[in-house]
């Protein structure tokens, strides 16, 4: 192992053991619960705010669990009855504020003034007119239903100056509970459902995007980042229920003071009042001391009891708000659960990732060690040496790419697109597998058999399920005598390409051999003696060959084959030139070639017929063909 191998598995064994640690931090053993600091408060100030309404609407539809959903669900009530209390505090705070009398306000008020009382001088005319058509004669009714209609034509246009009139003080500032009214109305319209409640069918409408959509090692990430912000935001929404709840306890305690205060000075006065005498010390004195007294500690009173409801209002927002901020923080705690969790199972496979790499790393050295203690035929276990590498590493990466990505989800649609593709891939040994049933059909070829492939001429060794193997010979004048090279063929050229078999049953062969005579000698007796040789040494043969090139054309119509031996005669240029074409076995050819060898040899050395010197018999063998 070099340097390089070294530190690369010094690094692996470090990642590996830092990823056993998130694993044990991770798990439910080491798991330590943190509480969250109070940050500064960041809550709007507006008296009408919905910014926790809808941060809890903005949560709600990421609720996973049915426990986070029912957090939710009390979040979002407990954010609608936070609103309530803001627009029944703005609506109170509107009614009781002094508005500034400003001329557009004043000349608007008139116009409303004006408007209401046409109203009511309307009112009273079409309740009088009414009343008349009551009591009114039929010639009179006519008529009096006429100003009845007018009257409410007039009451109608009345009705429209007045609204338009409110609107007009709305928009110029001077009807401030109006305009929180429609606040009121828009929000109960747009956020609750038909029974006046609110909608709580929003809850965990996108849950799954919190929840890993496989067990891949990806689409855990992309859920344990999704579910990251989640709780982010939970932490931040739990930190403005409490500040909030916080600036409404310090408000509540300054009203408090502030009450005790008003109360403390009111006892004193009434005490005061109770024992005092008025200066003129007379009873009209008396009297209007009294008098005044009273309205003042009345005044005072009322005062008090604003201060007291403005005191109840707060105590509910607060609690409210409390109740908003813990629910916040139970969501909150479930989903860093479920986060913790993510992220174990994320250590767990990050770590199962890390000990692949390490096992294959470990297999390549142990590879590497055996092979060099191996030596001979370097060459071959080189060859098997890059194969195992490969081999190993090609699996150990689709074991972490199974890991990263996870199993496919369409199984069967990846299987066929794999089975295509091996189908291209191994198309010629698919064909080869189906051409080893041709081969061993009627029109096939067996062992022994003298065939030609592709150009390669040679005898059949071997026909295996893929392939076909040949020992290579020579040329067919020299057939018999093999080159010492086996040629292998994939059984796909029987379906696809084409062969010859140059074997029947007999494995019949025409043999050729050729005779020169000088050109005093007449040919004619000689080709008749060779004829007759010849055709004494291969009758059998023939009968026989005749016989299965008969069955072989399977009653073809026609002349029937002919296997009996031509002679032929050609001028050379030194005489005469005899050919003799038979048929013979191919494993008698060379025994049968001898024998006629001999025989002419006699014949010729009986006529004492002198050969050519410059001219040697040639012989030649061609494949029998049917």
């Amino acid at each position: 192992m070099n340097s390089y191998q070294r530190v690369f598995l010094i690094a692996l064994i470090a990642l590996l053991a830092l990823t056993g640690v998130g694993v044990v931090l991770t798990s439910e053993w080491g798991h330590r619960a943190t509480s969250l600091a109070n940050h500064t408060e960041t809550t709007s100030q507006s008296p009408v705010d919905l910014g926790q309404f809808r941060t809890a609407q903005s949560l709600a539809v990421f609720a996973a669990t049915p426990e986070e959903q029912d957090h939710a669900r009390d979040a979002l009530r407990m954010a609608d009855h936070e609103v309530d209390f803001a627009f029944a505090s703005a609506l109170y705070q509107a009614s009781s504020k002094p508005v500034t009398a400003t001329p557009e306000i004043k000349e608007v008020l008139e116009r409303i003034s004006r408007a209401e009382k046409s109203v009511a001088d309307l009112d009273a005319e079409i309740a009088r007119l009414n009343k008349l058509l009551t009591a009114a004669k039929e010639n009179q009714k006519e008529t009096l239903a006429q100003q009845l209609e007018l009257a409410k034509a007039r009451q109608e246009l009345n009705q429209d100056e007045l609204e338009d009139a409110r609107e007009d003080l709305e928009r110029a500032g001077g009807d401030p509970r109006a305009r929180v009214q429609r606040m009121v109305d828009a929000y109960n319209a747009s956020e609750q459902s038909s029974s006046g409640q609110v909608d709580l069918s929003i809850v965990g409408r996108q849950a799954n995007s919190t929840l890993p959509f496989s067990n891949s090692f990806v689409s855990r990430v992309h859920a344990w980042y999704g579910l990251h912000a989640i709780v982010v935001r939970l932490d931040q929404a739990e930190k403005e229920a409490n500040n909030g709840a916080a600036k409404f306890s310090i408000r509540h305690d300054e009203l408090e003071h502030e009450l005790e205060q008003a109360q403390s000075q009111q006892s004193k006065k009434l005490g005061a009042g109770a024992t005092g005498v008025a200066p003129g010390g007379g009873p009209a004195a008396v009297s209007a001391s009294a008098t005044g007294q009273t309205s003042e500690a009345i005044s005072t009173y009322r005062s008090l009891t604003v201060l007291q409801k403005r005191l109840s209002g707060l105590d509910s927002r607060i609690r409210n708000l409390q109740d908003l901020g813990a629910a916040y923080g139970q969501w909150s705690a479930l989903a860093s659960t479920r986060q913790r969790v993510l992220m174990h199972s994320l250590s767990i496979t990050l770590l199962w990732m890390l000990f692949i790499t390490l096992a294959v790393v470990i297999a390549d050295y142990a590879m590497d060690r055996t092979f060099s203690r191996l030596e001979p035929d370097q060459k071959r276990l080189l060859t098997l040496r890059a194969v195992a590498h490969i081999a190993t590493r090609a699996f150990g990466v689709i074991l972490v790419l199974l890991l990263i990505f996870g199993p496919p989800n369409q199984t069967a649609t990846v299987i066929a697109l794999a089975g295509a593709g091996l189908t291209v891939v191994l198309k010629d040994f698919i064909v080869g597998f189906f051409g080893w049933f041709v081969l061993m059909g009627k029109n096939g070829i067996r062992h022994g058999d003298w065939v030609e492939i592709n150009g390669v001429s040679g005898e059949v060794v071997e026909i295996g399920l893929f392939r076909t193997v040949l020992l290579e010979t020579g040329n067919w004048n020299e057939s018999g005598h093999p080159t010492g090279r086996r040629v292998a063929f994939v059984n796909s050229y029987a379906i696809e390409g084409h062969y010859f078999n140059f074997s029947t049953s007999g494995q019949w062969l025409w043999d050729e051999l050729q005779v020169a005579l000088p050109a005093d000698q007449d040919p004619t007796p000689i080709v008749e003696e060779i004829k007759k040789i010849v055709t004494k040494e291969t009758d059998a043969n023939v009968k026989l060959a005749e016989k299965e090139w008969g069955r072989l054309g399977n009653g073809q119509a026609g002349q029937p084959f002919s296997a009996g031996p031509a002679v032929s005669v050609r001028p050379a240029n030194l005489g005469f030139e005899i050919s003799v074409r038979y048929v013979t076995r191919a494993n008698e050819r060379l025994q049968q070639r001898a024998k006629i060898y001999f025989d002419l040899v006699e014949v010729l050395r009986r006529k004492n017929i002198p050969q050519p010197p410059t001219v040697s018999p040639t012989t030649a063998a061609t494949p029998a063909s049917a």
